[in-house]
């Protein structure tokens, strides 16, 4: 099995958000903008973030980071919960001041 059909699987199989949130402000950014923006992060931050984001614009991400990144990321959103909506917002809040900062 390739690592594309192992990324399909897991990003197929992770529960993505079908309600609005309060990240789909990132929905609009460039894969590489996307990347650069939350590279330094942690898995945990990094996953409900593609988690939001859909298929395609998440694998476009997380095609770029580095292969123990990407498993982690994957796990967590493969097996991952909901993430709470307050958490979501602590985190758009953290993501839109990186973008101010980056401008």
């Amino acid at each position: 099995m390739k690592k594309n059909d192992i990324w399909r699987l897991a990003l197929m199989n992770a529960p993505f958000a079908q309600e609005a949130t309060s990240l789909d402000f990132l929905k609009d950014l460039e894969s590489d903008f996307l990347y650069n923006l939350v590279k330094d992060e942690p898995p945990t931050v990094i996953a409900p973030v593609l988690h939001c984001l859909g298929y395609d614009k998440s694998s476009g991400v997380l095609e770029k980071c580095d292969t123990s990144l990407q498993k982690e990321v994957l796990r967590i959103m493969y097996l991952g919960a909901a993430v709470d909506p307050g958490i979501l917002k602590i985190i758009a809040n953290a993501l839109r001041r990186k973008i101010e900062k980056k401008g």
